[in-house]
């Protein structure tokens, strides 16, 4: 795997929109699946889960994500638009922190048009009774789900969409850590520097 090191910022920022471009359409990179952190106004802490990536517009640098309505992040996202996305990839031992502005996707055909190219399987998700984090007296069976339930499947589905305006980048190296801070703005990349890693 070829360093950061010696690549203009530039160079290191559009190594990393292709990196998170590849973990949108490819299961097993690494980058398809990353943490999303918000924050709970309720509790006062951060919140964090594991979320599939599932677009990047390169030309605008927009992240996007699938998720239930009901659920808290939406909530969170809501009341306080400020997040952070983790992207990690071991064999690479590269990190990319990106702190971003969340907000829910309003479009409705646009929903309609990615819920009618998501796999069954994907749609089944927007099936179950319940809002994610209700208490329950029992563990989940998928036989409870009702995919005839007219106020389920994509009555519940949401689009969330990332906009990234500070990228900080850890690459481990044996010759010394390196790590870069990206300012964006709008898919421009505006400043960078080196950071002691």
């Amino acid at each position: 795997m070829e360093t950061i090191r010696n690549k203009s910022f530039e160079e290191i920022y559009n190594h990393i929109l292709g990196e998170i471009q590849r973990g949108s359409v490819d299961r097993k990179h690494p980058f398809h699946l990353c943490f999303l952190s918000t924050i709970n106004n309720l509790t006062g802490f951060p919140d964090s889960r594991t979320v599939v990536l599932r677009k990047i517009d390169r030309d605008s640098f927009t992240l996007r994500v699938h998720t239930d309505s009901r659920s808290e992040k939406i909530h969170h996202i809501k009341s306080c638009q400020n997040t952070h996305l983790l992207f990690y990839n071991q064999k690479a031992k590269l990190q990319v922190r990106i702190r971003s502005i969340g907000k829910e996707v309003e479009d409705e055909q646009l929903k309609k048009e990615v819920w009618s190219q998501a796999q069954e399987i994907s749609q089944r998700c927007y099936y179950v009774p319940h809002s994610p984090s209700t208490e329950i007296n029992t563990p989940f069976l998928n036989s409870e789900i009702d995919s005839t339930d007219q106020n389920l499947g994509f009555k519940v589905f949401s689009i969330l969409e990332f906009k990234p305006f500070e990228l900080d980048i850890l690459e481990l190296n044996y010759e010394g850590h390196l790590r870069a801070s990206l300012k964006v703005n709008d898919g421009n990349l505006e400043k960078a520097v080196w950071l002691m890693p």
